[in-house]
């Protein structure tokens, strides 16, 4: 949801800054409720629904359940008829793709209450936006929501528990992104998980588990997802049931039952919408019996949509350095390119990871604007085994953002000299 927040409830201003030597987009907030109504509009109209319709798909909507390997009932929301049929449909198929998602986890003392206590799902429905909210949670889904609250004008609270902001990312990374937003008035307060959140007529209150307790407007809760498994009755097909890990895969989405695929966040971390969109395709091709490249995760892209935003994929420093995997990093500024200063946004860099002795690219990270689209080349680079030397060979169009990356290549050749 925060790539649509970002490209449609800001609105772009271009003022002169002196000596105009550069141009600078001021973002300013216009109507922000009325804006984050347009951005779920176009959210629920943006589907494949007719497309699959007109190639033959035939879709039903309810609840589907394993009656057994190649067999599934679907039944209607209180378990009756699914619409147009007399009883619960059942479905055979050679092939059975699980794509499930997944749910949010709600442990005891933090389960929202749809008014004052709310969690993502529930954001969608908000009428107003209140004055101050305390926000638990650091994960992707936590962190947008900090940018997001903040930007349109609330207070935020942010309570963060000893795993930090954004575990998987690099620390580099995050810290930029926090000292941008800690910068534009967000309260952090980090290391204590909160224990309870309770909602009275006039507020809430935010306990952490050391005692401290913090009063705001409404909290909201993102602590994390699980698969969504519960009701599928894995048991009957013959898979484990697993309500932590999900559904576990191999590289072209198979389970461990012949013709049952599964794909996206039901297969467990990360829970990413591209590594769904490769898993899906995957799956369906290779259950189809065409020929498919396999699913490599260290191609695949992870971003936060914040300001600024932060990206990364394949191998990082800190992972690299915990596997005890001699590589050589490589870091320039976004300040090094003409277009961030056009753009005046110089805040945040671009980190190459690669390997020490042959200079083979594993890995890249990102913080600065447009971050996640700056790893693309790497993403590809990383599939075919591309060499930092391969990556400074490309001069991107002049002036871009999209220079970065080679930028940041063709540096470490120059530190090598």
């Amino acid at each position: 949801m925060m790539q649509y927040i970002q490209q449609h409830f800001l609105t772009k201003q271009k003022k002169s800054i002196a000596m105009q030597r550069s141009i600078k987009e001021i973002m300013v907030i216009q109507q922000p409720m009325d804006s984050i109504l347009h951005i779920v509009d176009i959210m629920m109209s943006w589907d494949h629904v007719a497309e699959l319709r007109d190639l033959g798909v035939q879709i039903v909507i309810g609840k589907a359940a394993f009656l057994d390997a190649h067999r599934v009932e679907v039944a209607g929301a209180n378990g009756d008829a699914v619409a147009g049929a007399a009883a619960p449909l059942v479905i055979e198929a050679d092939s059975i793709v699980v794509a499930s998602g997944s749910v949010a986890m709600f442990p005891p003392g933090l389960e929202p209450d749809g008014n004052r206590i709310i969690a993502p799902k529930l954001a969608l429905k908000l009428e107003g936006l209140p004055s101050s909210i305390a926000l638990v949670g650091a994960g992707v889904t936590g962190t947008e929501f900090v940018y997001a609250f903040n930007r349109l004008g609330v207070a935020v609270t942010w309570l963060v528990d000893e795993y930090g902001v954004l575990p998987p990312f690099e620390r580099d990374t995050t810290a930029e992104l926090v000292a941008a937003l800690e910068g534009r008035g967000v309260e952090r307060h980090e290391g204590i998980a909160v224990q309870s959140v309770v909602a009275d007529e006039e507020g809430v209150t935010s306990t952490l588990r050391d005692g401290r307790s913090f009063r705001t407007d409404m909290a909201f809760i993102a602590i994390g997802r699980r698969p969504d498994v519960a009701g599928l009755n894995l048991e009957a097909a013959g898979l484990p049931m697993d309500a932590r890990l999900g559904i576990e895969v191999d590289e072209f989405s198979r389970s461990s039952v012949p013709g049952i695929y599964a794909a996206g966040d039901v297969t467990g971390m990360p829970m990413t919408a591209n590594k769904a969109l490769a898993q899906g395709w995957i799956a369906g091709w290779h259950a189809a019996g065409a020929a498919v490249s396999p699913y490599r995760p260290e191609t695949v892209i992870s971003a936060v949509y914040s300001d600024p935003q932060v990206a990364q994929v394949g191998l990082t420093e800190e992972e690299a350095g915990r596997e005890g995997r001699k590589v050589e990093v490589h870091r320039l500024g976004y300040e090094s390119g003409l277009k961030p200063l056009l753009m005046d946004e110089t805040r945040g860099f671009v980190k190459l990871v690669a390997d020490d002795g042959d200079g083979t690219i594993l890995g890249a990270s990102a913080v600065g604007a447009h971050a996640a689209n700056l790893l693309a080349p790497i993403a590809l680079g990383i599939r075919l085994g591309a060499r930092l030397e391969d990556l400074a060979a490309i001069f991107a169009a002049y002036p871009g953002l999209s220079e970065l990356p080679f930028a940041a290549a063709r540096s470490a050749a120059l530190e090598s000299d």
